[in-house]
């Protein structure tokens, strides 16, 4: 079997692009102009994925403001406080009421756009309870949200099914950072993934693990691997994929260890750094594939960026992918000699 190579999720928007997204986030576009907007930027997101020659890409994430900063606009029950000064001016909230989404999360919305440019599309993402809650204060007034955030989550992933997503990847950075840093333990981050996770069927379930990317910095005071290995084993027969960050050098010292990863799961292996300002040459790219060879399986193993790459900008983006994908194409002739 081929090895494969794949994204994690986002990808950057055009700078041309920049000012009619931001009056669309502000409302300030009509409702034909916005999705004309919408359609023509993922067109853009996808046509360079499929460009670099990837096996499998995103919609790009594109329709978003900032990420998981945007999902406290899409819920009812919360309200702005006065710390409006907060994460980059977009603030705070309190819960007032019931926490609710009206219209849903957006993901299965922007799917239902993104195939129809794409319908080789496969996955969407989606962020964990404690991403989507993160700017609601006090901090135990998020974390007593989490079962209905949850409700949300599965509601959405349930929506996303129904327009033929074959792969949802829930991206959990705060369960990552948390185990990494001894805030969380094993049994918190199993039990949240299982309720997420629980009872679909005919998709593929997947993990996005990472050390956080906030001004191309990583958010953990450890930035080994090991402390996640015992949430990735309990997570057997719940989970199909794991993606993970393997880029820092700390984590690539232990990559013997993702020999141990069960071998019920594939394995998406996140060596080029997308927190980096430098292209990697796919020789050095293609080399790390060959070690990680030794210790997962081909049939298993894929390779993409440490995390998405919509905070980067286009020419790092297709710069960075493109090197990955020769990377792979050396690699794989390697493994059939």
């Amino acid at each position: 079997m081929m090895l494969r190579t794949t994204v994690v999720g986002s990808w950057p928007v055009a700078d041309a692009f920049q000012a009619p997204l931001k009056r669309y986030h502000e409302g300030q576009l009509a409702p034909e102009q916005a999705e004309a907007l919408l359609y023509q930027i993922a067109e853009i997101a996808i046509a360079q994925q499929q460009g670099c020659g990837l096996d499998e890409y995103t919609g790009g994430e594109t329709w978003a403001d900032s990420f998981i900063l945007h999902f406290p606009k899409l819920l009812a029950g919360i309200t702005p406080t006065s710390h409006q000064a907060a994460w980059d001016g977009r603030g705070t909230y309190q819960v007032v009421g019931p926490l609710h989404a009206p219209h849903g999360l957006g993901i299965a919305a922007a799917y239902r756009r993104e195939k129809t440019l794409a319908p080789g599309i496969a996955k969407v993402n989606i962020p964990g309870p404690s991403e989507i809650t993160m700017m609601i204060e006090p901090q135990e007034a998020a974390v007593a949200l989490w079962p209905d955030a949850i409700a949300l989550i599965r509601n959405e992933v349930e929506a996303c099914i129904a327009e033929g997503v074959r792969e949802v990847q829930f991206d959990l950075p705060h369960i990552a950072m948390g185990l990494v840093d001894d805030e969380w333990q094993t049994e918190t981050a199993v039990e949240i993934i299982t309720q997420l996770c629980a009872g679909w069927e005919g998709i593929r379930r997947s993990i996005h693990f990472c050390y956080g990317d906030f001004g191309a910095q990583t958010w953990t005071r450890n930035r080994s691997f090991h402390p996640l290995l015992p949430t990735i084993k309990r997570l057997d027969g719940i989970v199909e994929r794991m993606v993970l960050e393997f880029s820092l050098p700390e984590q690539w010292e232990e990559r013997a260890l993702l020999a141990e990863i069960p071998a019920s799961m594939e394995v998406a292996v996140g060596i080029v750094d997308v927190k980096s300002p430098t292209i990697e040459a796919s020789e050095a790219i293609s080399a790390k594939i060959q070690e990680l060879l030794c210790y997962v399986p081909a049939e298993r193993l894929l390779i993409c960026p440490s995390c998405g790459l919509g905070r980067r900008n286009t020419e790092l983006a297709l710069g960075k992918v493109s090197q990955l994908v020769r990377a792979v194409a050396a690699a794989d002739g390697f493994t059939k000699r």
